[in-house]
């Protein structure tokens, strides 16, 4: 297998999913009044049809990729539809890959309702584009653990999955919605640092269980840390991506704590547009910086603790 390959794949996929489930999730809680139909640019036809198809898409090259392995063949022209039956009806990850198509086939038709049941249509959404980033769980390290284990393991990868995909999700809804030219009116602001404001709550529980599912990832996967991270690409890779997301968590606090409040005092007294680009400018380096924290996860998957040790 192509190790670069794969990763690459496998970082389309995440990001792919995570803002399949995560922007319609947003959409639902987190904005009201004139925002609607703003994040109405989130459910138009085309956007979601093209989130949608490349999923399908990816998680078919992924497929393809994880049954070379498994199989030991060189190319995956070799596969051969025997070994494919086999990856796929006898493996959980290949049954994964069988529920996460069909999880896209029901986005399809959720976008198919938006035309008359518009509300249903983004939970409809919502829900298979949740299911279908579920299903990445069971490519992860979960498979490492036996009985009991591997499914606390497998609930915890969920958990963490879906947590990180609705805080990308409000990243890149909150991205767009800075950058569009209405966040320069007062009205459309006003209600926009409502939305900022209001994210805190779900911020908080989204935070709690990105963190506590890392901690028990952890602990599943890497059973001597001393002794197996020092010096591994694994335990590099690991280092990287926590503080990346210490990173993250101190812009999300510098939005929650100080500019949103700058914001809202700023409307108050009518001079707001450097507190919108003090936002912006926030809001896209946060976002930046959980692309990048998905590259590392994307990586770290194809690893195991203690690869690359000297």
């Amino acid at each position: 297998m192509n190790d670069q390959t794969f990763i690459i794949i496998r970082f389309f996929l995440y990001l792919d999913l995570m803002l399949l489930f995560g922007l319609p999730l947003f959409e639902i809680y987190g904005v009201k009044g004139v925002l609607k139909k703003s994040v109405s640019l989130f459910s138009v036809w085309s956007f979601f049809f093209t989130l949608i198809s490349a999923g399908m898409v990816l998680s078919l090259a992924n497929m393809l990729l994880v049954a070379q392995a498994m199989s030991g063949v060189s190319d995956p022209g070799e596969l051969t539809l025997h070994i494919m039956e086999m990856v796929v009806g006898e493996t959980a990850v290949g049954m994964s890959w069988v529920i996460r198509f069909a999880a896209l086939v029901m986005a399809f038709i959720g976008l198919g309702l938006r035309l008359r049941h518009v509300g249903l249509s983004r939970y409809v959404l919502t829900l298979s584009g949740g299911i279908a980033l579920a299903t990445l769980a069971w490519g992860g390290h979960a498979a490492m653990n036996d009985g009991i284990s591997y499914y606390l393991h497998l609930l915890s990868d969920i958990i963490h999955l879906t947590a990180a995909g609705a805080w990308i999700g409000a990243l890149a809804a909150f991205t767009l919605l800075l950058c569009i030219k209405k966040a320069e009116k007062a009205v459309y602001a006003s209600q926009l640092a409502a939305a900022l404001s209001g994210f805190a709550r779900a911020g908080t529980i989204i935070v709690l269980s990105i963190v506590i599912t890392a901690v028990v990832n952890f602990v599943f996967i890497v059973e001597k840390p001393l002794s197996t991270l020092p010096g591994s690409d694994y335990g590099l890779l690991l280092l990287v991506k926590t503080v990346l997301f210490f990173l993250m968590l101190l812009l999300a606090a510098a939005n929650r704590f100080r500019l949103t409040p700058r914001l809202e005092t700023a409307l108050l007294q009518g001079q707001y547009k450097m507190g919108i680009y003090l936002m912006r400018k926030s809001i896209i380096t946060e976002f930046t910086v959980s692309v990048l924290i998905l590259a590392t996860v994307a990586w770290l998957g194809t690893l195991s603790p203690g690869t690359g040790m000297e």
